[in-house]
């Protein structure tokens, strides 16, 4: 999640939803010929089932990482080092954050 960002994160988490969502309506239009899809291997609904069963899974990896409060601070502290890391390494005195960059 580092590499994301939690706006990134919340964003991607509310795609996941979207996503499985579209795949519930996929797999009850399919319904009525379930028992003919089934006959198949790697079949269209066998498919969607675990696909779906992914999304679950990170979805839940997600909102564990977002309702941890230890992991959410750590996460923050870790990005404010980032952030004044990079401001300081373009300040052409390199003294950010004190005095702030002009």
């Amino acid at each position: 999640m580092f590499h994301y960002g939690y706006q990134r994160t919340i964003q991607q988490l509310d795609r996941f939803a979207k996503h499985a969502d579209e795949l519930h309506r996929t797999i009850d239009l399919l319904g009525g010929v379930i028992n003919q899809l089934q006959q198949f291997p790697g079949s269209l609904v066998g498919q969607a089932k675990l696909e779906l069963d992914s999304l679950r899974s990170k979805s839940h990896s997600f909102t564990v990482q977002l309702l941890d409060p230890d992991h959410v601070s750590r996460s923050t502290v870790f990005v404010t080092f980032v952030s004044t890391w990079i401001v300081r390494f373009v300040d052409p005195e390199k003294k950010h954050p004190s005095p702030l960059v002009k």
